[in-house]
C-alpha cells in the first residue's frame, strides 16, 4: 500500500521513504507528497530511542546510565520502582527519569520552524497534530516542553472534540505525570471513538490496575486479547496482576504466552529470563526482576550496591509507581559471557549496542575478513550527519580492540544491511583511512 501521509501520525511522507519522519513508523512503498524537513524529527526519534517492543528494557535489565547521543547531558535511566506495564503507545519516559538536558540546536530551530508553521494556521488539523507529536517527543528529553504539548493537544481538541490524537495525547501526558485518572478520563473517550485500539487499552488497564482496581485492570487485558491475541504486552500485564495477588502459577503461565506470542527475538530472551529467574528463585517477579537489574547493572559496570533499577511489576495496588516507559532501546537481560574468538567478540559489539542492537535480526560472515550485520527498520541514511558518525566511529573502535585482543592480523570489513532491502547502508573497516 502507498502512503501520502504516515497512517500512524498524518506526517507527509518522503517519495521512496520506508519510515515515517514524524513517529519513526515503518511502512511500505510510498508515493510522492510535499514533505516536511525530516533531519531534524529523525534525530529527535533516534535521541528517544524509538522502536516498538522494547520497553522491557526499563524493567528487565536497564543499565544504571544509558549510553548518550550528541547534544544530551547525562542522566540517569531508571524510573520509579514498582509500575506495571504500559503498552508501546505510551510516553518515552527518558527524560523523566532522570532530569532533562539540552536537545540538539537543529532539533531546537527545526521544532521552533514547526510551531510557527502551525500558529501561522490555526485551523490546520495535520500540522498541529504534527506539532503536538513533535512536543510530545521532545518532553520526554526537556519537561520544558510538557506545558507546549498540552496546549498543543489541548488545541487540537478544540478544533475536533473527537481528535483521536488530541485524546490521546492528552491521556498519555496524564500518564507520564501519574495523573491516573486524568489518563483514565481521556483514554475512556478514547476508546468509545476507537474502540480495538490495542495499546490504548492496555495502558488503560494499567491506569486502572495503579488506581487499585485490578478487577477493571485485567477485564481490559483480556477485552484486548480477544481482539489481538499476539499481543504480548497484555499477557505480561496479566502476569504482573497476577503475581501481585500471590498467584505465582497464574503469573508464570501468562509469561511463558507474553513469550510465545511475542515476535521479536530480544523481547522473547527477555520474557524468558524473567521467567527462568522467578521459577528458580520462587520468589515473585518483583525479585527476579530486581535479581536480572542487579546483574545486568553489574555487567554493564555498575558500583555494586547501587541501587537496583525499576522493575516490571507494581506493588500492591495504588502504590507509587510510573507506568512503563515503551519504545526504548534494548539491554542484554542478564551478563553476557566473554566472548571467546574474534567473530564473538565482533557479533556482542553490534548486538549489545542500546540503540541499534535491537535492530539487528542477523550476523553472516560471508569471508574471514568480511562480516554482513543485517538490520530491521533502522534508518541509517536518515540520521544526521554526526550521529552516524558517532555510532559507526563507537563500532569500529570496538572492531579494532577485538581485532589486537584475538591477534587478527587481516583487516576487516563490517557491512551494516538493511534485512528488507538488502542495501548496504554503511560499512565500518578496520582499515587505515
Amino acid at each position: 500500500m502507498a502512503f501520502k501521509f504516515c497512517p500512524e501520525c498524518g506526517t507527509p511522507t518522503e517519495p521512496r521513504a520506508r519510515f515515517c519522519a514524524g513517529c519513526g513508523q515503518a511502512f511500505g512503498a510510498t508515493t510522492s507528497a510535499s514533505a516536511l524537513p525530516i533531519a531534524g524529527i529523525v534525530s529527535l526519534s533516534i535521541l528517544l530511542l524509538l522502536g516498538g517492543g522494547f520497553w522491557l528494557y526499563f524493567r528487565l535489565a536497564p543499565q544504571p546510565q544509558r549510553p548518550l547521543k550528541p547534544g544530551e547531558g547525562q542522566v540517569s535511566t531508571a524510573p520509579p520502582a514498582g509500575a506495571a506495564a504500559g503498552a508501546a503507545s505510551g510516553a518515552a519516559a527518558a527524560g523523566q527519569a532522570g532530569g532533562s538536558f539540552d536537545l540538539p540546536e537543529d532539533i531546537k530551530t527545526y521544532i521552533a520552524n514547526l510551531a510557527k508553521e502551525a500558529e501561522a494556521n490555526p485551523k490546520d488539523e495535520a500540522k498541529w497534530k504534527t506539532l503536538a507529536g513533535v512536543y510530545y517527543r521532545a518532553s520526554r528529553l526537556d519537561p520544558a516542553y510538557e506545558a507546549k504539548a498540552q496546549s498543543a493537544y489541548e488545541h487540537l481538541i478544540g478544533l475536533d472534540d473527537e481528535s483521536l490524537d488530541g485524546l490521546r495525547g492528552l491521556g498519555n501526558l496524564a500518564y507520564d505525570r501519574k495523573d491516573r485518572n486524568g489518563a483514565i478520563s481521556y483514554y475512556e473517550k478514547y476508546l468509545t471513538l476507537s474502540p480495538d485500539d490495542a495499546e490504548v487499552r492496555t495502558d488503560l488497564g494499567t491506569m486502572y490496575y495503579e488506581t487499585g482496581d485490578t478487577e477493571k485492570a485485567m477485564s481490559e487485558y483480556r477485552r484486548v486479547l480477544e481482539k489481538n491475541p499476539s499481543f504480548y504486552q497484555a499477557y505480561f500485564n496479566m502476569a504482573v496482576v497476577h503475581d501481585a495477588q500471590g498467584d505465582r502459577a497464574a503469573a508464570h503461565a501468562d509469561l511463558e504466552k507474553a513469550r510465545d506470542v511475542a515476535t521479536d527475538a530480544n523481547t522473547k530472551q527477555r520474557i524468558s529470563a524473567l521467567l527462568d529467574q522467578a521459577r528458580s528463585s520462587s520468589g515473585s517477579l518483583a525479585e527476579a526482576a530486581a535479581a536480572l537489574s542487579q546483574a545486568s547493572a553489574g555487567a554493564a559496570g555498575g558500583a555494586p550496591g547501587a541501587p537496583g533499577p525499576a522493575v516490571p511489576m507494581a506493588g500492591a495496588p495504588g502504590a507509587p509507581g510510573a507506568p512503563a516507559a515503551p519504545g526504548m532501546g534494548a539491554a542484554p537481560a542478564a551478563p553476557a559471557a566473554p566472548a571467546t574468538t574474534f567473530e564473538a567478540s565482533v557479533e556482542q559489539l553490534f548486538r549489545a549496542h542500546p540503540i541499534a542492537g535491537p535492530k539487528v535480526v542477523a550476523i553472516e560472515w560471508p569471508a574471514s575478513d568480511r562480516v554482513q550485520v543485517k538490520m530491521a527498520n533502522f534508518p541509517m541514511d536518515q540520521m544526521p550527519d554526526s550521529m552516524r558518525t558517532s555510532y559507526l566511529d563507537k563500532m569500529k573502535t570496538g572492531v579494532v580492540a577485538a581485532k589486537d585482543q584475538f591477534d587478527r592480523g587481516e583487516e576487516v570489513t563490517v557491512e551494516l544491511v538493511d534485512q528488507s532491502s538488502g542495501r548496504v547502508m554503511a560499512t565500518v573497516s578496520t582499515r587505515p583511512e
